[in-house]
């Protein structure tokens, strides 16, 4: 199960063959901006649920994500 701190987290590159151009250290409940393509059939579930809910998409990626990574923990994330 993810342990929540309020160190500071530090995500790495995940590009190779270059050195990452800067450090990218935030805090636990810092926004951060991932840009990824995804299938159509996912987006448009994300979207769906987005309209029916009346949330933002990014909100609710976090929350799938969020389930998903709990569920693979065998517990809660929060």
């Amino acid at each position: 199960m993810t342990q929540q701190t309020e160190d500071p987290i530090v995500i790495p590159s995940a590009r190779t063959g270059r050195p990452p151009t800067r450090l990218r250290e935030h805090r636990p409940g810092d926004s951060v901006r991932i840009d990824t393509n995804i299938p159509a059939s996912l987006a448009v579930r994300l979207y769906q649920t987005s309209r029916e809910t009346g949330r933002p998409v990014r909100v609710v990626i976090a929350d799938v994500l969020t389930q998903g990574f709990a569920a693979e923990d065998g517990g809660s994330m929060d």
